[in-house]
Order: C-alpha cells, then sequence, then structure tokens
C-alpha cells in the first residue's frame, strides 16, 4: 500500500484549488441576478396591466359609444343639425359623445352644388358637461352619403383618432 504525502510535492491542481469554489460562488451569484431580474420584470407587469386595462376599458368604451352614436344620427332626420350628447356605459365607464355638423360643398357631374353631410363625433369621460378638447378619447368624422331626398345611403369614416 502507497501512502501519499501532501507535504513537500506541489502539483498543478494544489494551484487550482480555489477555482472551484470561485465558480461556484459566481454561479450563484448569476442565478441570484436572474431570479431578481424576473421578479422585477414580473412585478413591473402586473402593475402595468392594471393600468393598461383601465385604458383599454375607456377606449373600448369610447369606440362603442361613437358607433352607436353614428348608428343614430344615421337614421335620424336629415332636415335638422344633430343633437348628441349621448351618454353610454360599457366596462363599468361612462362615455359621453357629442357631435357637430361639418358641411362641406361639392359641385356634381351637372353643375349643381350637392352638400355632404358630415359629422363630427367626440367622445370623452362624462361629466354631464360637453366635452373639453382636453378629455377627448376618439374624434371622429363621418361623411353620410345621402340622396336627394335624404335617405342615407353609404356612411364613410373620413377620420378616426384615439388619444390616450
Amino acid at each position: 500500500m502507497t501512502r501519499w504525502s501532501r507535504r513537500g510535492t506541489s502539483t498543478a491542481s494544489d494551484a487550482d484549488r480555489g477555482a472551484a469554489l470561485l465558480l461556484a460562488i459566481g454561479f450563484v451569484l448569476l442565478v441570484s441576478a436572474i431570479a431578481a431580474a424576473l421578479a422585477a420584470l414580473i412585478t413591473s407587469s402586473t402593475s402595468n396591466s392594471i393600468t393598461l386595462e383601465k385604458i383599454r376599458n375607456r377606449q373600448y368604451a369610447a369606440d362603442a359609444a361613437v358607433h352607436d352614436a353614428i348608428t343614430k344620427i344615421r337614421i335620424s332626420d336629415r332636415a335638422t343639425a344633430p343633437t348628441c350628447g349621448y351618454q353610454s356605459e360599457l366596462n363599468n365607464v361612462e362615455i359621453r359623445v357629442d357631435c357637430a355638423n361639418a358641411v362641406t360643398v361639392l359641385p356634381s357631374a351637372d353643375n349643381q352644388v350637392l352638400g355632404q353631410r358630415n359629422v363630427i363625433f367626440v367622445a370623452c369621460p362624462d361629466t354631464g358637461a360637453a366635452c373639453l378638447n382636453a378629455d377627448v378619447i376618439i374624434r371622429a368624422q363621418v361623411n353620410f352619403e345621402q340622396r336627394f331626398d335624404g335617405e342615407v345611403t353609404r356612411t364613410y369614416i373620413q377620420s378616426w383618432s384615439v388619444n390616450r
């Protein structure tokens, strides 16, 4: 049987003796840093999703309210100016839709003047008063193509913008 003695002998493994410990500590630190980054990401994603959900619910409610107002104006009496101030509630969000005529005049093929029935819709949170520019969520301009007898034949969305 041979006995090995560590005294007086020097090998390459003696010089690398602390390297395994340093690698193990480095590995633990790397895994800890990744876990901390993932925890921060999960926390911020959770808090951001609540804010995003509120914003999206407000935008979807405003979108639905504007579509409803367009339908009501489309079937309303064309002899009078559109009356808006519609209130709607969707996703626990109360929305008000105001509208105004934006008259456009176009020449026709037989040199007559045709009035275009354009209406601008704005939707905002319902405060009981008309929408202010700073509160507008959706602004849309809609053209109602109509015959001379006033019947609407087509509806065109000319512009549609979503704020906030």
